[in-house]
């Protein structure tokens, strides 16, 4: 029977794999896409909001926020900071809040979006392209699917990814930060308007065919005007939300929509 050997550690690893670093075949292992953990968080924090889950104004720590969703505390952190890009959380004294909406606020946004969305439509219908053209299509077949399964929340990724998609062919770097800066709070207003409103489905399928089709056809004023028209509708839905009875039927600075 053969003796019993004790190893040392050194006798028995080469020195060169001491370190996971420095093995060879290693350095090819595909990597992790913590962006799309991050993403998740960002997405499922949204959600909570929008629906009133997590209430407007409450303290959102890295800590509670990774505990809630069973993550670590880096991709609860860039969720965090996605959210914060958006303006759907507001960083004060004693941290990060949700924001908290009124009819002011409400108001404010639109009067930046009216501004901003048509000027992007235009500019878009000035920049279109068959490719630009051929993602807007697809987006507006994803709204309509989106619709016919009766899902809300999809229906809201599928409306703001038609916007989004505008902005991006406006071909203004700035103009799209603006926009973009104010995704969250869009994302929540359009949110609680298909959970808590009465819309019609065809109707607001019908509204986005229109200012694609005007996109598409290089009519630069008809598509700022169909988007401004959209808008104030959107504004008061969303007034509607919050229980307020005067809804305003001009649009910002008392201009009213063409077309």
């Amino acid at each position: 029977m053969p003796d019993t050997a004790l190893y040392d550690v050194g006798e028995v690893m080469s020195p060169s794999a001491g370190r996971l670093s420095q093995l060879p075949e290693m350095q090819s292992c595909p990597k992790l896409d913590r962006s799309l953990l991050r993403d998740q968080a960002a997405d499922t924090l949204r959600t909570f909001i929008s629906t009133g889950r997590i209430p407007e104004g409450t303290r959102l720590t890295e800590r509670e926020v990774s505990q809630l969703l069973g993550i670590s505390r880096m991709p609860a952190r860039e969720a965090l900071q996605v959210l914060e890009a958006e303006g759907l959380i507001i960083r004060r004294a004693h941290g990060r809040h949700v924001i908290v909406l009124d009819e002011a606020s409400v108001r404010s946004l639109h009067e930046v979006r009216w501004t901003l969305e048509r000027l992007a439509a235009e500019r878009a219908a000035a920049n279109r392209t068959p490719a630009h053209c051929a993602e807007l299509y697809a987006r507006l077949d994803d709204l309509g699917a989106a619709i016919a399964a009766g899902d809300p929340a999809r229906c809201t990724r599928c409306d703001l990814a038609i916007h989004r998609a505008i902005w991006r062919q406006a071909a203004n770097p700035y103009l799209l930060s603006v926009l973009e800066s104010l995704l969250g709070v869009i994302y929540v207003l359009a949110e609680r308007v298909k959970v808590y409103g009465r819309g019609d489905s065809d109707v607001y399928l019908e509204q986005h065919r229109t200012l694609i089709s005007l996109i598409a056809a290089g009519d630069a004023a008809g598509a700022g005007a169909a988007v401004a028209a959209q808008l104030q509708r959107a504004l008061q839905a969303s007034l509607r939300t919050f229980r307020v009875s005067d809804v305003a039927e001009a649009p910002p600075h008392g201009g009213a929509p063409s077309g």
